[in-house]
């Protein structure tokens, strides 16, 4: 897998820090699967050695399921990635955040992300109680000091798109321009392990598409309006190359030393973990490249088993470079019977390396 010609194969490295959290949030998985979830941290013997291979990523984000901020070596973890010379990212659900404030300045940490999930009433229940108001005034905060601080750090909010808070949105893009954030993005709930959190997702609403168009239309018009980036979610199910999280370009470590394709592969519950979509419930096994008790990071993105869950992705993008490779200059009629053969080609290059079966059903394999 790191064959790749840069020097730093990983564009993403995504390590789970903890699987605790301060909350208990109607819409994670922790809440709804709460017998089976195995709790713990980021061991310093595991960190130690991911440390070693933090060359290899370009970027690396400090959060999995739970709330890095609760980790005590959060700081250190963040100062070591970019000694290494990686971009550093944590997401959090912004409670620790006003004590975390100087040091995510100091450490020069790149980007910290605030997720939201509607508006005061609606966030708090979705939330577990969390108070939108202080939670934005934390990501204010934080925004001012880097300002303040010439610092590079970049505050985004990320809102959790719903069924119930969809309309919601325009009003939160409001909130994010006065709390004075870099940047608002809006990510559909494309976990879900029970048929409660499906009932939850936006996409699963009756006339969804259409209806999200035009909250998230109204959304972009005030970002606009207020000079905030906006992010908005896909508002149609399509059929991508690879899903969001590119496995062949971005690995996941868990809390417990398992290196994966991604967090939802390795969700922290004992036994198979249970995916839902309409009409269905599977357990899917966890997909585990290796474990860091047993090797390197490298050494686990290496593995037989990366090497083949990671191959259709490949074929994949392979598969589309050569369509475009092959892409006439000028039109006519040879130019158009050789279109046709190079996507004919690139088609029976997709039908034959679908996705591996641990990604069916999920999704954001589905472009969710």
């Amino acid at each position: 897998m790191l064959t790749h010609g840069s020097r730093r194969p990983l564009r993403a490295l995504q390590i789970e820090v903890t699987s605790r959290c301060t909350r208990q949030c109607a819409v994670c998985p922790r809440s709804v699967l709460s017998n089976e979830w195995r709790q713990g941290d980021l061991s310093r013997e595991h960190w130690n050695r991911l440390e070693r291979d933090l060359t290899i990523a370009q970027h690396v984000h400090l959060q999995g399921w739970g709330e890095p901020l609760l980790h005590a070596d959060l700081p250190l973890m963040a100062n070591a990635a970019k000694r290494n010379g990686c971009t550093v990212g944590i997401t959090t659900n912004g409670d620790l955040l006003p004590a975390a404030t100087d040091w995510l300045v100091a450490e020069r940490v790149d980007i910290v992300t605030v997720s939201v999930a509607g508006d005061l009433r609606t966030h708090a229940r979705l939330r577990g109680g969390s108070h939108l108001d202080r939670v934005t005034e934390a990501a204010a905060d934080l925004a001012a000091r880097a300002r303040s601080a010439r610092a590079r750090l970049q505050v985004q909010l990320s809102y959790l798109l719903t069924r119930g808070n969809a309309d919601q949105l325009p009003g939160v893009v409001e909130k994010a321009a006065e709390a004075g954030v870099d940047e608002l993005f809006v990510t559909h709930l494309d976990c879900t392990p029970t048929a409660d959190l499906l009932a939850h997702a936006a996409f699963e609403m009756p006339g969804g598409p259409a209806i999200l168009a035009e909250h998230v239309n109204r959304a972009e018009a005030v970002a606009r309006r207020r000079n905030v980036r906006f992010r908005g979610p896909p508002l149609q199910p399509r059929h991508p190359l690879t899903c969001a999280l590119n496995p062949c370009r971005m690995v996941f470590v868990a809390w417990d030393g398992r290196v994966g394709p991604c967090v939802n592969l390795l969700l922290p519950v004992r036994g198979l973990v249970p995916r839902c979509t309409s009409g269905s419930t599977r357990l899917v096994p966890s997909v585990c490249y290796g474990h860091l008790d047993e090797t390197t990071l490298a050494g686990a993105c290496n593995s037989a088993v990366s090497r083949a869950f990671v191959a259709p992705f490949s074929r994949r993008l392979q598969a589309e470079q050569e369509f475009l490779s092959a892409l006439p200059s000028s039109f006519g009629a040879e130019a158009l019977r050789e279109l046709d053969e190079a996507d004919h080609r690139r088609s029976s290059a997709l039908d034959g390396s679908p996705l591996p079966s641990a990604c069916r059903g999920c999704h954001k394999a589905s472009g969710w």
